[in-house]
């Protein structure tokens, strides 16, 4: 067995996972000191919502808005279709993850600008890519890791 196949018979049937396991090795030292340092910086704590996400599952993000309520521009996620644009997420292990800030043990709305603006400095302290920081696509719950 090869290790296109071992890694192909590992990921078959996973739709999306928030698994650290999925993601890069590099993760694995650099999420528990960046999630330390945001609780430090904000008395808030955040949570992996996504690391690897298959083609599918990109797809069916991406659909929303566009052939799936809710309509519209401001409903969207996502640019990368799965199909013709990989997300960082499509890749094994997965170069990116997806976060999202809670306070009080409660969830705080994904989309809370206020919540997901310490990543702006963390990520450069940590040497990723952060997608609040993208000129067409404010993705602010995004961090990936600059290859």
């Amino acid at each position: 067995m090869n290790s296109q196949e071992i890694e192909d018979g590992f990921i078959k049937g996973v739709y999306e996972s928030r698994d650290l396991r999925l993601a890069d090795c590099k993760w694995l030292e650099i999420w528990p000191a960046l999630r330390e340092d945001y609780s430090l910086e904000t008395g808030m704590k955040l949570e992996i919502s996504c690391t690897y996400r298959s083609p599918q599952a990109q797809n069916d993000l991406y659909q929303i808005s566009r052939t799936k309520p809710p309509f519209g521009k401001e409903h969207r996620s996502t640019n990368c279709d799965g199909q013709t644009t990989l997300s960082k997420h499509n890749l094994f292990p997965s170069l990116a993850i997806d976060v999202f800030a809670m306070f009080a043990g409660k969830p705080m709305a994904i989309w809370g600008i206020e919540a997901y603006a310490p990543l702006k400095d963390l990520a450069k302290r940590y040497k990723l890519i952060w997608g609040g920081d993208w000129p067409d696509f404010k993705d602010r719950p995004h961090l990936e890791l600059d290859a």
